[in-house]
């Protein structure tokens, strides 16, 4: 049980990060992103292609080689990347259907869409191996009663002090109170001097650069996916609704609980032979959690949509 509560944590954390990204997006712009997942998997293979040796193939184009640089500078590489391609979402796609007027589902579809686009060209251009960060082998410690290696272990402080950071921001900064005006209403946001557009912009920069740091957390405690953000994708929304959907800190807490409930479940005695089914133990707990509390833990009343 102390094995899969640690493990929990290392899920837990990957989780928190991405639904404090999928939070801040909602919260700000009421876009359900459906490309979340594909977004956390981009930063993954950006790190991969620029971190993985010269003499192999990473990416299925041959005319393209992996440079061979250094991990924490791929990583770094990847996680700007991730923000890029995030802002031109904003700039080419979601703000000319904002200045349109399209409505909540139109928008909701084409995040769909997009992410059925984007997960198959990674399966193009990415191919459908599983690969692996190059990384050294390292042997698991104790720490705290859990153990892992000391590489999960730095992934697992990572997570809590980015999260911490990210709390500090929104509670104490400007550009933090600007967004969190314009999540509770834009259009007083915007009687106050707020350039609502520039907010947007910089939350959908700030979240898919959050997003690729999830992947990168991801692959370096698991491996790398095509479809890796996908595969977490639901987990991630259980996160998000279960701490109160547009809450920050609501997700951070929510993600944590999704992520133990979800390896803590595989050590039940029912769930033996079964463990493919621990993400559906997971979210019958977030049900019953919703039932007696259904704005989420950290939520208000009149977030409920």
């Amino acid at each position: 049980m102390i094995d899969q509560l640690g493990n929990g944590l290392l899920l837990g954390i990957i989780i928190s990060v991405a639904s404090v990204a999928l939070s801040l997006l909602y919260g700000v712009t009421r876009i359900v992103n459906f490309a979340h997942g594909e977004i956390i998997a981009l930063g993954a293979i950006v790190t991969l292609f620029f971190s993985g040796p010269i003499d192999s193939r990473v990416l299925f184009l041959e005319r393209f080689s992996p440079l061979g640089m250094s991990f924490v500078t791929s990583a770094i590489i990847g996680i700007i990347f991730c923000g890029v391609f995030g802002g031109l979402l904003e700039l080419l796609l979601f703000r000319p259907l904002r200045k349109a007027e399209v409505g909540n589902i139109a928008v909701l579809v084409v995040t769909i869409g997009l992410s059925i686009f984007i997960r198959h060209l990674y399966l193009l251009f990415a191919t459908g191996r599983v690969q692996n960060f190059p990384l050294d082998l390292e042997r698991r410690q104790t720490y705290l009663f859990f153990e892992m290696t000391p590489r999960n272990f730095k992934v697992l402080i990572a997570g809590l002090i980015v999260m911490i950071v990210i709390g500090l921001f929104l509670t104490f900064t400007r550009m933090g109170k600007a967004m969190r005006a314009v999540r509770d209403s834009g259009e007083l946001a915007s009687v106050s001097g707020i350039n609502s557009d520039s907010i947007i912009l910089f939350t959908w920069i700030s979240s898919s650069m959050l997003a690729g740091l999830a992947g990168i957390f991801q692959a370096i405690i698991n491996d790398v996916r095509y479809n890796m953000g996908f595969l977490i994708l639901l987990l991630i929304f259980a996160g998000t609704v279960l701490g109160g959907i547009g809450t920050s800190f609501g997700a951070m807490v929510g993600g944590l609980l999704i992520g133990i409930f979800v390896q803590v479940s595989v050590a039940l005695p029912f769930m033996e032979g079964h463990t493919e089914a621990k993400n559906a133990v997971a979210l019958a707990i977030m049900i019953l959690i919703l039932l007696f509390r259904p704005q989420g833990i950290f939520g208000q009343k009149e977030r409920i949509s």
